[in-house]
């Protein structure tokens, strides 16, 4: 608590010394910068986050796509393959040692026909040829036979080493075999090793039209520039290469990979790789940015000139109202010229100072003189009604008569009595002597003990009291019958309705740098809602509360050592129903004067 006002006081004093530009100024940094830029960051943000969400599965469907086309070109050749893998004519043909040149002519006729159908996988179909293979040293090549030797564009060694049954291929035949064309293709192969008791080294390989495919990856009419890649090298891409004549190009250094996709099929580690275009929302901001900064700058000067021009029309009207307070005399006062006044509230205040002074004028004119002369009288009246009242309540009488009871009591032996008239007379003498409206913690335990003793009449054995008071906190002064009073709340509400025994303690100590006085009884309690009530009360208690009637001894008591405390009074009550009160009431030693400083308080 107190350090949130300590907070609210600094924020207040820096605040005080600012100017009105200044202020002015933090007022529009804070309320319409700082949310402006957070709004619009917040925004533009999430725009942006959306943005690529969007952009980015779209980039993956492409991708997918780009998966779907070359793996359904694939399996067109895988099939075709599996086919022959399966046919062990070829593999004897494959394995034949061929009498002449002439017999392996001929059956390689028998076998085309047979065998070996022309590939027609319709218009959309990028199937080229079946080419068999062996390091069968009869075989002559040309058409669909080769010999596995003479193929220096395929590493026929790597592909029988290989893990997988099926591998592609993407090459370039430069330098090859005669009748090759030097241009870029890709294969489907596979080791023909069904039949084990073949011994020949023997594959089959499918040729896919290399162009057929770059074609169909660019009739795909994608929005993003698509690369098919192996590590760095470019196998098909949806931006045309620059021929199917030269050897397969790097992916260029200047390209922008915005997604990046893995993918392992028959033997090749390949990787998609998506370059996505400049997003929708950059666009917009690209091709917007004169208006938007035309609207940012209007957003910041608009303002700043409003501040200008608002801050003026402060400083000038408040500077002539200070002058006019610099410049006033008691003598002759003047007042502040309206003409550029305005109608606002500092303008209000221009047309009440020009009021103030012509009332001022007017009663330093005509009532200074009388009105000192009514107050001196008045003065004396009230002196004199002060003393007739002090007279009046003058009580000596009263005690003078108790005291003869007193006398008269022990003459006859009653000594009970005589003691419980001395207790009551000490109660009323503390009562009525107001000469100070304080007293010492001393002098309260006095009287406590006093009042207690008075109510063991009434309660007997049913009553029993503790006092125990610091001798360090004798000296303090606080407001006259202050613990009395709360002593006096556990005494009779404690033990209404009480048929055992109650205790009440009071005690009084410091605690570092305050001082705690604690009143405790073991009475009746009180339920949840009234302690709740009385704890706010008690610290936030007011003279309307003190005359409504509830709680009236215990507030009026709150209400005076707040005030004399300057409001550091801290009041906390604990209650059980059936088992007890316990009060504590502590103060500053800061905000309470002793004995020694403010005198004898008689």
């Amino acid at each position: 608590m107190r350090s949130k006002m300590k907070l609210s006081k600094l924020i207040n004093g820096w605040l005080n010394d600012l100017s009105i530009k200044n202020k002015l100024i933090l007022v529009y940094a804070i309320c319409m910068i700082l949310p402006l830029l957070l709004t619009d960051g917040v925004v533009f943000g999430l725009l942006e986050h959306y943005e690529k969400r969007e952009e980015e599965y779209r980039m993956r469907s492409v991708a997918d796509s780009v998966r779907y086309l070359v793996n359904s070109s694939f399996d067109e050749a895988v099939t075709a393959i599996n086919k022959i893998y399966l046919d062990e004519d070829i593999y004897k043909f494959l394995d034949d040692d061929f009498e002449s040149p002439y017999d392996f002519y001929e059956k390689r006729f028998e076998i085309t026909e047979s065998k070996i159908k022309p590939l027609d996988g319709g218009r959309e179909s990028a199937l080229s040829s079946i080419i068999l293979c062996s390091d069968n040293g009869g075989i002559i090549n040309g058409g669909n036979f080769y010999n596995i030797k003479d193929l220096k564009y395929i590493s026929w060694e790597d592909i029988l080493a290989s893990k997988s049954s099926i591998v592609v291929v993407f090459y370039y035949p430069q330098d090859s075999i005669k009748n090759i064309s030097n241009k870029k293709r890709v294969a489907v192969i596979r080791m023909l090793d069904n039949y084990s008791w073949y011994d020949r080294n023997m594959m089959v390989y499918v040729d896919l039209d290399f162009s057929v495919l770059q074609r169909k990856m660019k009739a795909m009419t994608y929005e993003y520039d698509v690369y098919l890649c192996e590590g760095d090298r470019i196998l098909l891409s949806s931006p045309l290469q620059k021929s199917i004549n030269v050897d397969y190009e790097d992916l260029p250094e200047d390209v922008d990979i915005d997604l990046e996709e893995p993918w392992d099929i028959y033997g090749r580690n390949l990787r998609i790789v998506v370059s996505g275009s400049e997003s929708d929302f950059k666009k917009i901001i690209k091709d917007h940015q004169a208006i938007i900064f035309l609207l940012v700058l209007l957003n910041l000067l608009a303002p700043i000139v409003l501040i200008r021009f608002i801050n003026r029309s402060f400083a000038v009207r408040l500077y002539k109202i200070s002058r006019a307070f610099d410049e006033a005399d008691i003598d002759n006062n003047k007042g502040i010229d309206v003409e550029d006044a305005g109608k606002d509230e500092i303008g209000l205040l221009i047309r009440g100072y020009n009021r103030m002074v012509e009332r001022l004028n007017s009663l330093i004119k005509t009532n200074y003189t009388a009105r000192l002369e009514r107050q001196e009288m008045e003065l004396a009246r009230q002196n004199a009604e002060l003393s007739a009242l002090h007279s009046q309540i003058n009580p000596h009488f009263l005690f003078n008569m108790l005291e003869n009871i007193r006398m008269r009591s022990l003459i006859k032996s009653e000594k009970e009595t005589a003691s419980m008239i001395e207790r009551l007379a000490l109660l009323i003498r503390q009562n009525v002597s107001w000469s100070t409206d304080r007293s010492t913690i001393e002098e309260e335990i006095v009287f406590i003990k006093s009042y207690l003793e008075l109510q063991k009449y009434r309660f007997g054995e049913k009553l029993k009291f503790e006092v125990n008071v610091r001798d360090d906190c004798a000296d303090y002064l606080v407001p006259k019958l202050t613990l009395v009073t709360f002593v006096e709340n556990a005494c009779v509400h404690g033990m209404e309705g009480k048929t055992a025994a109650c205790y009440i303690y009071v005690r009084v100590y410091k605690n570092e740098d305050s001082l705690v006085m604690e009143i405790e009884d073991t009475g009746s309690g009180m339920l949840d809602e009234e302690v709740m009530y009385l704890n706010d009360r008690m610290n936030n208690c007011t003279l309307e509360d003190v005359k409504k009637g509830t709680h009236v001894g215990m507030l009026n008591a709150c209400l005076r050592l707040r005030m004399s405390t300057d409001l550091s009074a801290v009041f906390n009550l604990e209650s059980e129903k059936g088992v007890g009160t316990y009060i504590t009431i502590t103060v500053p030693t800061d905000k309470l004067r002793k004995n020694d400083v403010e005198g004898d308080v008689g």
